[in-house]
Order: structure tokens, then C-alpha cells, then sequence
């Protein structure tokens, strides 16, 4: 590394410490971001609500050890300016008083003082002057400094971008009038304007979203080598179950009923997204699909994100089949025993359906004749897992089912040639819930509330986001608030987290489902699959520490019932995409709105598990924000594979290796040279 970039030893280790390792990776180094610095602000001309670039003196440093805060006052020697840096151990040694630093950020009110929260910030030397145009901001780790990644990348890229090797064909390249990808390299690096910038951008996400769609299509090719199993919907059991339930499913469960019955039926594999909101009923989907795979003489298995969901969700099944003589089985690692005898009964055709994790589909477990196979809220089981499953006997079906709504285009791409069937609405009499943010200051009103509540007869969740406390993290411990809540008086208490043993858990949560438990307090394991209709109010301890999609779930946990519902969100947020999550809390109780906000905030790679499908590749490309071109080249991917489906032609040839590369190492984000 050290011989091939140029550099020391301390800054080849720092890169490494990146993934650089190699030129393709130095030049994959992409900057987060580019900093515009062709206008400097004077100190009394900054307002709030804008984003600035000001230079000035350091006078006051102070850095709080418990909450890794820093907070600064730059001066012209007239004007203020306050700011704030969040993990600013390394950054106060940066910032003593005297210092001269150019800061770029955002400017707001905060009391009567102008705050800048976290900003880009660069050390001036005595008599240097701040840089002007477009900088790049590049990611950081050890004790690598902006400055010096930045030097080093004006060095070397400029050397090896042209010796980059372009996998697209020239006249793809013409035709979608992209410019070369080595001078898209050199231009995302060091742009001499905003128009080369965004020139170089486009060709470098053309690029990921090309890769992507080819890897995920190659991958469909393969699955239609294959002929699948057609189910029987319509088939005694099916038609029986629906019969003994108790209510009449709801014009969006017969929608998504009928789409689903439609796949099941054909004899090419299904692979269908079944979505739908925090309790709008996907689980009676899943159930009807089993069934219509039992009907067939085929067997089904329910995939589980966790252990305690599985055990959940077998118990449902239980409940539901074990009368009408359809036995369930539940595979789960604590079991050893009874694994064994899963496994022995699943493989001989004994056991006609299956609850468990994961590890369903892994090599010690083989079916008899597998025909469907329901993933429940798991978005890490992907295209490439398919594959696995086709050695299994037939070649099932695949019903995903996630709260989660995803673009269309976007999933087509995550998942192939899917269809997506929507549950719309909820099921009658659920109760809306009121979500309230308050700041520790009035914690006392969330738990006043719960006190109320068990004074009606009705229970509660409390979540935490830790079990135990470490010297790194000042989160309320789970065990020491159940501890606590204890001391009150005529307060039934139950504690469940993830390193209690699954019978431990089972235990919990049947006493809190019976009401011998009045208050829960819980880790996020909880978050999924929990139904105790007489729960009405939830308090989320340190919520700005949590995610939008696993507050909605968590939220989804109450108001299950026919009584109105409160969720508290506990939290003092430290920045401002924590605030948004609060307010969008707030705000929305509909789980697409919610979904669109955290796929603006944290985007697909995240939400979605795509590092797990060996398929993420989005570096510069932001499939939510660059949605209308990721459907234009997923038609071209398209059309390509139409013209020559194995990519053999000569002018396909580095293509073909590049799109390869992706699908055997999962690496499709990297350059090829």
C-alpha cells in the first residue's frame, strides 16, 4: 500500500482503517460532500436558517467529558458566533483559543444566541488564507485530518484516474451522453465548477445503478431456469380456515389476498412484497399462503427476524391450525433436542409447516417438498439467498412481508422481477394513537400517564435501548428502570431483553399477555409481532437513540385494542436529524410517510439490509433522491440483457467481469482498472 500510493506508513494505515487498500479503493474514496467556499461571510451578516462559510478567532473552548460536546465562540474581534461539535474530543485539541478556523455550516437561533451545530470546520496557519470553490469533504478515521486526505487526494487521483479501465461500453457511453469515467473520477474528486460536479456524478451513479440492475437481473435469469410448484388456494384447508376466523377480512386483505392467490396458482416461482402498515393483518396472508401450499402436499416454512417473534408467531399458528390437525413446528438454536427432531421430521415430509429464523435455509436443514416460504419483516434474506432455497427439493415460493413500504422501482431492483401486493387501511376498531416527544425535564408526565393507565385495569411498555450499562454510554439500563419501578407500590413489573433464554422470554410475555404483568420494560426486541390488545401507553426511553422505522414498530405495539392509546418519546435530541425523527413522530402515524422520511434520512442501504445482499453499490447514488434515473437504467439494463442475455459479446466482455465481480465478492461498489 505504502509503495503503491506514495504514502507513510501512519497514513496508509489510517486509509486502511477506511478500506483503502488499493488504487481502485483510493479512488472509490468518494467525498461525502463538497463544501462551497467561493463566498465568505462577514460575522455580522450571518442569519439564521442559512448555511455560512465565516472565518474568525477561537476565544473560548470548553469540552463536557460526559456528553462529548465541545462548545466554541468564534469572533472577528466584534461579532459572536456559538458553536457547537458533537464527539469533539479530537476537535478540541484542533480549537484552542487563538486559533484561526474557516467553519461551514448551518446557522439557527438558539435562545437569543446564533448557533452553528457541528459544522465543517478547517485550522488556518498564521498567515494562510481560507481556500475558495468547490472543497471536498472527505470520511475520517484515527487520527487522519482533513487537510491530509485531502492533500493526498489532489496528489494521487489526478495519477490514477486515467489509468481506469471503463466497464461501459463506448456506445452506451455516447448514447446516454455520459462523459469518460476517468474524468468523472478526476471531477468528483477535484471539480473546477458546480456544472463538472454534477456531470461526474451522474456518470458515477449511471454506473451503481447499472451494475446493481444488471447483477439483480443476471440473478432473475437464473431463477427462470427453474419451474416452481403451483399451490391450491382454493383447497379445503384454506377455504376451512377461512371459515372458522372470527371476522371478515378487510377490503385491502382481500385485495393483497387476490394478488397473492394469483401467483400462488402459476407454476413460474413466485416472489412477491407483501406490504403493509404496523397491524393492517399481513400475518392472515401468510397464514392463507401456507395453507394453500399444505393444500398442494407441499410443506411451508415462516421465517422470523428473532427468536422471540418465531416463538410468537408458532404460538399464533398453533392456535389457529393445530384444531383443524395441521401440525406447526418451531426451529429455534436453544433447543437442541427438538431442533434434531424438526429437522429429522422436515426432512422426512412428517411436518407440513415450520416457524424459525434464519436459519431455516441454512445447509443442516432440508425439506421433503418446500414450496413456500414467508419472510416476516426480514429484508436481509435477498435475491441471492433464492438460490439456496432451490436446492431444497422444489423451487418454493417466496412471500416477503414488511411495514416498510419501498418504491416500486427501487424494490424491483433490490429484489428482481417481483410484484408488490399492498394492504391498505387497518382492521376495524383499532384506535389511533396520540405520540407525544417530551424532554426529560417532564419525564414525570410520561410515567404519570402509566400510572393512570394501570389504575384503569389497562398495561404498558416501557423500552429502553440498552440492558445493562457500560462505562461508553449513559443510556438508562433496562434492568436498573424495571429494578426501580419495582419500589412503586401495586406495580407488577416483567423485564424481557435479549440475554434472557427463550423459555425466560416465552414465560414474560405469557404472563403480561394474561395480565399478571401490568408494565413491560423491554429492550427493542419487542418491536415486531406483540399483540396484547389491553397495552395503551408506551414510553421510549432516550427515543432519539432509535431509528423511524423501529419507533413506528415499537409505537405499533399499543393501540391494538378498542381503548385510545399514548406513545411517549423520551429524548433531549443532539442533532438535528434527531429532531426530525421526533417531529415526524409527531407528526405522522401513516408508515409510508414514515418510511419516505427514513429513507430521505438514512437512506435505502440501511433500512433495507442491501450490504447483506452482496448488492448495496450505492456510494454516490441515493435511490430514493435519483429515483427517476435508477428506473431509466433499469430499462437500459433491461435492454441490454434483451440483446444479449450473457453479456458474451466482445464490447460486453469487461461488463460481463465487472457485473460478475459484484455477484461473487458483493463488492459492486468498487472500481474496476
Amino acid at each position: 500500500m505504502t509503495q503503491l500510493l506514495g504514502v507513510g506508513n501512519r497514513t496508509a494505515q489510517d486509509l486502511g482503517k477506511l478500506g483503502v487498500t488499493t488504487q481502485g479503493d483510493l479512488l472509490s474514496l468518494w467525498p461525502r460532500r463538497h463544501t462551497d467556499r467561493t463566498v465568505i461571510t462577514p460575522l455580522n451578516e450571518v442569519r439564521a436558517g442559512a448555511e455560512y462559510t465565516v472565518v474568525g478567532m477561537v476565544g473560548t473552548a470548553q469540552y463536557e467529558p460526559r456528553r462529548q460536546l465541545l462548545r466554541v465562540t468564534v469572533t472577528d474581534g466584534l461579532f459572536v458566533l456559538f458553536v457547537t461539535f458533537f464527539h469533539g474530543r479530537w476537535i478540541a485539541r484542533q480549537l484552542q483559543p487563538g486559533t484561526r478556523v474557516v467553519l461551514q455550516g448551518r446557522v439557527e437561533y438558539r435562545g437569543s444566541r446564533l448557533v452553528m451545530t457541528h459544522p465543517h470546520h478547517q485550522v488556518l496557519a498564521v498567515n494562510e488564507e481560507p481556500e475558495t470553490g468547490l472543497t471536498p469533504i472527505y470520511p475520517l478515521a484515527g487520527d487522519l485530518k482533513q487537510r491530509k486526505i485531502q492533500q493526498l487526494m489532489k496528489d494521487v487521483v489526478p495519477r490514477l484516474a486515467p489509468q481506469v479501465v471503463d466497464p461501459v461500453p463506448t456506445t452506451l457511453v455516447n448514447a446516454e451522453d455520459l462523459i469518460s469515467r476517468a474524468e468523472a473520477l478526476l471531477h468528483i474528486h477535484h471539480p473546477p465548477n458546480r456544472e463538472a460536479l454534477d456531470r461526474a456524478r451522474r456518470r458515477l451513479v449511471f454506473d451503481e445503478f447499472l451494475r446493481v440492475s444488471l447483477a439483480v437481473l443476471r440473478l432473475h435469469q437464473l431463477d427462470h431456469q427453474y419451474e416452481g410448484v403451483a399451490q391450491n388456494p382454493e383447497g379445503p384447508e384454506s377455504q376451512a380456515f377461512m371459515a372458522r376466523l372470527p371476522f371478515e377480512l378487510t377490503p385491502g386483505q382481500k385485495r393483497a389476498w387476490n394478488v397473492v392467490k394469483t401467483h400462488l396458482s402459476a407454476k413460474r416461482p413466485m416472489s412477491l412484497l407483501l406490504q403493509g402498515d404496523v397491524g393492517s393483518g399481513k400475518t392472515i396472508i401468510a397464514v392463507l399462503a401456507m395453507l394453500a401450499a399444505v393444500d398442494a402436499g407441499h410443506q411451508a416454512a415462516f421465517m422470523a427476524p428473532t427468536e422471540l417473534l418465531a416463538e410468537q408467531q408458532w404460538q399464533v399458528l398453533r392456535a389457529w391450525l393445530e384444531d383443524a390437525g395441521i401440525r406447526v413446528g418451531l426451529l429455534t438454536g436453544h433447543d437442541a433436542a427438538g431442533a434434531t427432531r424438526i429437522r429429522h421430521e422436515l426432512s422426512e415430509g412428517t411436518l407440513q409447516l415450520v416457524v424459525g429464523t434464519q436459519a431455516l435455509v441454512s445447509a443442516s436443514v432440508q425439506f421433503q417438498r418446500l414450496g413456500l416460504v414467508v419472510i416476516d419483516e426480514q429484508h436481509r434474506f435477498g435475491v441471492r439467498q433464492r438460490a439456496h432455497l432451490a436446492q431444497k427439493g422444489f423451487f418454493p415460493d417466496l412471500l416477503v412481508m414488511t411495514a416498510t413500504p419501498i418504491p416500486r422501482t427501487l424494490a424491483l431492483t433490490i429484489y428482481g422481477d417481483l410484484e408488490i401486493a399492498q394492504i391498505n387501511g387497518l382492521p376495524p376498531g383499532r384506535q389511533p394513537i396520540t405520540t407525544i416527544h417530551l424532554p426529560y425535564s417532564r419525564r414525570r408526565e410520561a410515567y404519570e400517564t402509566v400510572r393512570r393507565a394501570v389504575r384503569r385495569g389497562e398495561q404498558a411498555y416501557v423500552v429502553c435501548p440498552l440492558v445493562h450499562e457500560n462505562d461508553e454510554s449513559d443510556l438508562t439500563a433496562a434492568t436498573a428502570l424495571a429494578e426501580g419501578m419495582r419500589q412503586l407500590s401495586g406495580w407488577r413489573i416483567g423485564l424481557v431483553h435479549g440475554k434472557l433464554s427463550a423459555k425466560e422470554k416465552t414465560e414474560v410475555m405469557e404472563q403480561y399477555r394474561r395480565r399478571q404483568l401490568d408494565v413491560l420494560v423491554a429492550t427493542t426486541i419487542i418491536e415486531v409481532g406483540v399483540d396484547v390488545p389491553n397495552a395503551t401507553v408506551m414510553v421510549i426511553e432516550e427515543a432519539d437513540r432509535f431509528g423511524l422505522a423501529q419507533l413506528h414498530q415499537l409505537r405499533g405495539r399499543v393501540g391494538r385494542g378498542t381503548n385510545p392509546a399514548t406513545c411517549f418519546l423520551l429524548a433531549d435530541p443532539k442533532s438535528d436529524e434527531a429532531q426530525r425523527r421526533m417531529d415526524a413522530m409527531v407528526k405522522w402515524t401513516d408508515g409510508l410517510k414514515l418510511a419516505e422520511e427514513d429513507l430521505r434520512i438514512r437512506g435505502p442501504g440501511q433500512i433495507l439490509g442491501l450490504q447483506q445482499h452482496g448488492l448495496s453499490g450505492f456510494e454516490l447514488a441515493d435511490p430514493v433522491a435519483d429515483l427517476a434515473m435508477l428506473e431509466h437504467v433499469r430499462e437500459v439494463a433491461r435492454n441490454l440483457l434483451e440483446k444479449d442475455p450473457g453479456l458474451v459479446r466482445a464490447e460486453h466482455e469487461i461488463l460481463r467481469h465487472w457485473v460478475d465481480a459484484a455477484l461473487q465478492q458483493g463488492e459492486p461498489g468498487q472500481v474496476l482498472h
